[in-house]
């Protein structure tokens, strides 16, 4: 990464400072309902899980997942290595995270084996996470990064989606992230967690791409709904 300029430097350290509390504060009034609740006490806050847990989301709720997830011990995130990235990256270790640097179109290798040694590097249970359709779309549509990180991890893959009575959609966003207005209310919904077994061919790994972006599909579809969510 080039060097910063001084009014780089200055922004990166002024920036994450008022989001981390803007985001407090904003979020901080928001209600959570989350409809399988149990799926999140037993793997994330339990006993079960223990060999680790990726977590995946589209790209349009990793918004408010960043910022739910923030008490969890032990939580990695995949950040880019851009200059934006830099300031989401300090954001991310004022709430607790440990930064990845990378994404799949920059450094995405380096970044990948970070996280498996991330997983893989502890006795205590870690969880990692990201937008498994980012960094630049299309939406909706998987990659296989994640399911190839629980696959050299042995970690529970766990897909998620979240959707708000009363958010505001950034419209012109190729990812439609969508962030809740003060006071109302996000629903949460997970799946049931799986393994990737490490003996997947090539073929079979697509399979499971594919079944894997229709389930995190049908998770949006659903919280949508209950919300009366529209794009």
């Amino acid at each position: 990464m080039a060097e910063f300029t001084l009014k780089e430097k200055f922004l990166f350290a002024v920036l994450p400072r008022v989001a981390t509390w803007l985001t407090r504060l904003w979020f901080g009034t928001v209600r959570i309902e989350i409809l399988n609740k149990e799926i999140y006490d037993e793997y994330f806050l339990g006993n079960k899980g223990k060999e680790g847990i990726v977590a995946a989301s589209w790209h349009r709720h990793a918004i408010f997942f960043f910022y739910f997830f923030r008490k969890l011990d032990n939580g990695a995130i995949m950040i880019s290595k851009s200059k934006d990235g830099e300031i989401t990256s300090r954001i991310a270790k004022r709430f607790g995270y440990t930064p990845v640097r990378g994404s799949s179109s920059r450094g995405g290798d380096d970044a990948l084996q970070a996280m498996i040694n991330y997983i893989k590097g502890g006795k205590e249970k870690r969880f990692c996470g990201t937008a498994v359709d980012g960094p630049r779309g299309p939406a909706r549509k998987l990659k296989k990064g994640m399911l190839a990180l629980a696959k050299e991890t042995g970690a529970f893959f766990v897909p998620m989606a979240c959707s708000g009575t009363h958010v505001y959609t950034f419209s012109k966003a190729w990812d439609k992230t969508i962030l809740p207005l003060p006071f109302s209310k996000m629903v949460l919904i997970f799946h049931t967690p799986f393994k990737v077994p490490q003996t997947l061919s090539e073929e079979e790994m697509e399979r499971l791409r594919q079944q894997t972006e229709d389930i995190l599909n049908e998770l949006t579809d659903k919280v949508d709904k209950i919300c009366g969510y529209k794009v």
